[in-house]
């Protein structure tokens, strides 16, 4: 038995986890007992970082009693969510009054039809009315229309609409005014569809400016990322699309949902980061970074906790996952998340993580020394004058900070995260933002390094912390800094020849960046 300072003896969880169950006002939810890899066995000896979980509920006064015992850590087991884009982020610069806010006495209707340009119905599409009181938001029938209650604002207050459909178009940004008058006046607000802009697209094969912006497309094509295995820790995915259904063969639903719900994306959110990683190469739509990468798709939203999280690593330690994509947040810091990466690092695995949509401060988990928080670039003429990105970027040409992308300190490194086109719900595509977008580049990038760099490859170096430590060094050395020290960026944008080794021009890399803007997009 091993003895605390003072020759007390430490607490045995399972006598600790007997005698909650025992207590009359505790009760029981689950435990989360930590499993243990070879290579973490090996490393980390007998006793993991992260201890034996018990989730209970409990009233507020027994758990802090509990907490007082210093052998003891106790955690509010907190939702895990996706950080909320900003204001900016949906393309208006407007200053919400909560003075000016006032709740009408008669709330106002807004009918709305969004269309694409040969004025068909886009069922599906995601529209917010921006006004004075705040967003009100909608989701479009099949015949592509949607009514808005105001509660707050008249069409005549309102200061944008934002649409976003989910996949096929462009999100688009309309400013005011908005037609009035007697009985159901109907808004139309048309949008642009990818085949407008990306000829002949998804029927023929498409490369996206995030492929040009970290030079993807100077490396090797052999370069696939076979035998390299990868988790991402998000909503599921959609595995009935065509890109994916053979790419992504395992996974587990944490949250509770059923066997097998691994496979089934409510949000898309999954689905558009697996199709950046490893969307098949079948000469339609799009290719992933690591198309031959083993990808396993671990639910945990919606309804995932921090103990489900946990639960998630732990399957990431013991499967022998490479690199982990962990693309939700939570509020407070955790100790237990933060001894639960420690042990993931020293099994070896890669931790990557969206730093936020914040506009602010890098989010938790991708705050802590062990995780690689990874910002958002955007790229001028990367997408249509309609966009809300069109709103807020800079005057001059190329890439730049995303508007939603934190500001730091704390963010490693940066990557492609706004207007990227990637897999979507059914057989579909879409644009999509964020920083999880950006990590998802990282992600992919990582599983080139471990399967092609020489002295990274995951068949002849072992399954260490030191591989880990390695990977993420060589990643934040190899980037191609923006103008300027901006601490948005981090070290810069991945750049991959240099991370393996390739040489080749920035400067004319540059070119061919301006290049494909001119060529692709229609405004």
């Amino acid at each position: 038995m091993r003895l605390l300072p003072g020759g007390v003896p430490p607490i045995e969880a399972s006598v600790l986890f007997t005698l909650l169950e025992e207590d009359d006002d505790v009760q029981p939810v689950a435990q989360v007992r930590p499993s243990r890899s070879r290579g973490l066995q090996a490393i980390a000896g007998p006793h993991p970082a992260c201890p034996a979980v018990a989730v209970v509920l409990m009233p507020e006064e027994r758990a802090r009693s509990l907490a007082a015992n210093p052998q003891v850590v106790v955690e509010i087991d907190q939702p895990l969510s996706y950080t909320p884009t900003p204001a900016v982020g949906l393309g208006t610069t407007a200053v919400i009054d909560p003075l000016l806010a006032v709740t009408l006495e008669e709330p106002e209707q807004l009918t709305l039809r969004v269309t694409g340009r040969d004025g068909e119905s886009v069922p599906g599409a995601h529209v917010w009315a921006m006004g004075t009181g705040g967003p009100v938001h909608g989701v479009t029938g099949l015949d592509g229309k949607t009514t808005l209650t105001l509660v707050t604002d008249t069409p005549e207050t309102l200061q944008a609409l934002y649409t976003r459909p989910v996949a096929g178009y462009w999100p688009t940004r309309t400013v005011r005014p908005f037609p009035t008058g007697q009985g159901e006046v109907v808004v139309v607000v048309e949008v642009q569809a990818l085949s407008d802009t990306f000829d002949e697209f998804p029927t023929r094969a498409f490369t996206g400016w995030g492929t040009q912006a970290m030079r993807l497309h100077q490396i090797p094509p052999t370069y696939r990322g076979h035998g390299i295995r990868i988790a991402l820790l998000d909503s599921g995915v959609n595995t009935v699309h065509p890109d994916l259904n053979d790419t992504v063969r395992h996974g587990h639903d944490f949250t509770g949902a059923g066997k097998g719900t691994w496979g089934v994306d409510l949000t898309g959110h999954g689905t558009r980061c697996a199709g950046i990683i490893a969307a098949a190469d079948n000469r339609t739509g799009i290719t992933g970074i690591a198309a031959e990468a083993e990808l396993h798709a671990l639910r945990l939203f919606p309804g995932g906790h921090l103990s489900d999280l946990i639960e998630a690593l732990d399957y990431c330690i013991t499967h022998d996952i490479d690199i982990a994509q962990v693309s939700l947040a939570y509020t407070a810091p955790s100790q237990l998340i933060a001894w639960k990466a420690a042990d993931a690092r020293a099994a070896g695995i890669t931790l990557v993580a969206p730093a936020g949509d914040t506009a602010g401060p890098v989010t938790h988990l991708a705050m802590l020394p062990e995780v690689l928080a990874v910002g958002a670039i955007a790229h001028t003429g990367s997408y249509p004058t309609s966009s809300p990105l069109a709103v807020v970027q800079p005057p001059w040409p190329g890439p730049y900070p995303a508007p939603f992308t934190p500001t730091g300190p704390g963010v490693d490194l940066a990557a492609p995260g706004a207007a990227v086109i990637t897999t979507s719900f059914g057989d579909g595509y879409t644009p999509a933002d964020g920083t999880a977008i950006a990590a998802s580049h990282v992600t992919g990038l990582s599983a080139l390094l471990l399967a092609h760099h020489e002295h990274l490859r995951a068949e002849a170096v072992p399954r260490t912390a030191a591989r880990a430590d390695s990977l993420y060094t060589l990643l934040r050395t190899a980037c191609r800094p923006l103008l300027g020290a901006d601490p948005r960026v981090g070290a810069g944008i991945a750049d991959a020849p240099t991370a393996l080794g390739i040489t080749a021009s920035w400067q004319q890399d540059y070119r061919i960046e301006q290049n494909y803007a001119a060529a692709h997009q229609r405004r």
